[in-house]
């Protein structure tokens, strides 16, 4: 019977092979309790034909600065550091950051703002102009 490290390097290596690379991140986060950066590493040397390295202590303060931009509703400044410090493409980030707003139940803000005020105005001026 295979052991556990070996079930979980299959599972991990069917959601790549599938080129679901954000779903074996979460996986193998679930799995280790690693951050993101690890459990990126770890997935990346899947993708070379490598074994998976042991959980290391993980890069927290990364993981804490993404949320917190997040958090703040800074979404776009989120994806460009997740960016830069990971190296992926800009559609990779944006799905990564999408993920972890799900997964941290981090909901999108509220668009309305000065938006929805200004067209507030916009159609009432229209309004009184048509019947004036």
């Amino acid at each position: 019977m295979p052991t556990d490290d070996a079930n979980h390097d299959a599972q991990l290596q069917a959601h790549v092979t599938a080129g679901r690379k954000i779903e074996a991140i979460k996986r193998y986060r679930e799995l280790t309790g690693a951050g993101l950066a690890e459990a990126k590493q770890a997935v990346e040397a899947l993708e070379r034909g490598e074994a998976t390295p042991s959980a290391e202590p993980a890069d927290s303060s990364f993981e804490r600065e993404i949320v917190s931009l997040l958090q703040a509703g800074k979404k776009i400044e989120a994806i460009k550091l997740y960016r830069k410090r990971s190296g992926v493409g800009l559609k990779e980030a944006k799905d990564f950051i999408d993920a972890l707003a799900a997964d941290r139940r981090i909901a999108a803000p509220s668009k309305s703002g000065c938006l929805g005020v200004a067209l507030l105005v916009i159609g009432a001026t229209v309004a009184v102009v048509a019947l004036g």
